[in-house]
């Protein structure tokens, strides 16, 4: 009974809540906009005391990264490319160089570029290209997010390219436990060794993707060529371990997720009482002076949709 009654007093207009819902009052709103605020703090400023979140590497498939890359080439009446166990391996070798230094951009901060991943498996390359990405839910969510960006939607859509490698790595980057995904373009010279795309399965390497780098075509036979660099395709920052027994057993959440659901159950609660307020007043005829709840919750809405923004990641 006591928890009708307040079920009652939260959502339905009477005498006790001054005839409106007392979740649309500003006390409430306010507090509901505060507990979000503070929820999406926790997620990151505390992630070591919350449990471990394997990122989102569970719902991403290099093999699928491929496939929507290369539909987007079908549809733009471009050949598609084919997965090459070198680019397979530079790419890995990229992401974790990524990991273990630290730092989430295409030049590492000792100055090794991407092209040199590419040559230290034996890729000669006449045109080359990168993407970069992290933290993204699942693999067509990070090619969209490509495709929404001129110069990362250029990569996937020139026509230069013949081979792609893709790597998957998760680990701790610079503090924080995330996923990060590794996309290498490429086009080789005639006389460097393409390895079909089985054989690349075979050695099992994970792939990941990242923010594009525009490929550029050698002066010379020579193998030193450095393709311009655009911008890296960035996830806000969600806490991911690297997998491993010990964090196979932990509980497992996306932080994004989360949010995303939360807010997402907290608007439709309030539209919920906005409409039952609604019904209500006019049913009863209650006349009410003054009132912004519509404002109010617009306002909530409006904090809700910049959390969504921010945690949803950014291009730079």
């Amino acid at each position: 009974m006591q928890l009708l009654r307040f079920l009652h007093h939260l959502f339905i207009p009477h005498e006790s809540n001054n005839q409106k819902g007392k979740i649309l009052h500003p006390s409430s709103l306010t507090i509901i906009a505060v507990f979000l605020v503070g929820f999406q703090l926790l997620l990151n400023v505390f992630p070591r005391g919350l449990p471990r979140v394997l990122g989102y590497a569970a719902n991403i498939s290099p093999g699928e990264v491929i496939r929507l890359t290369n539909a987007q080439r079908a549809a733009n009446g471009l050949s598609t490319v084919t997965e090459n166990a070198n680019l397979d391996s530079a790419a890995l070798a990229k992401g974790n160089d990524m990991l273990a230094k630290g730092y989430w951009a295409h030049f590492a901060p000792d100055g090794t570029s991407p092209w040199s991943f590419f040559l230290s498996f034996g890729y000669k390359y006449q045109y080359a290209g990168e993407n970069l990405a992290r933290d993204f839910s699942n693999a067509n969510d990070a090619v969209n997010a490509w495709m929404n960006s001129p110069t990362h939607r250029e990569n996937i859509l020139n026509s230069k390219y013949k081979e792609i490698g893709i790597g998957v790595v998760e680990g701790n980057l610079a503090g924080v436990d995330t996923t990060v995904i590794v996309q290498f373009f490429g086009a080789p010279l005639g006389n460097s060794p393409s390895i079909p795309i089985a054989q690349a399965q075979e050695q099992g390497k994970s792939v990941a993707l990242k923010p594009s780098i525009a490929p550029k075509k050698l002066a010379t036979p020579s193998l030193s060529p450095e393709p311009t660099i655009a911008p890296v395709i960035i996830r806000t920052p969600t806490p991911l371990p690297q997998a491993s027994p010990q964090s196979i057993s932990s509980v497992f959440i996306s932080p994004f997720s989360s949010t995303k659901n939360l807010s997402s159950a907290v608007l439709g609660l309030l539209l919920m009482a906005l409409s039952i307020d609604i019904i209500v007043i006019r049913r009863k005829r209650i006349a009410r002076i003054g009132g912004r709840t519509l404002a109010h919750i617009a306002f909530l809405g409006m904090i809700l949709a910049v959390i969504l923004i921010l945690k949803a990641g950014q291009i730079i």
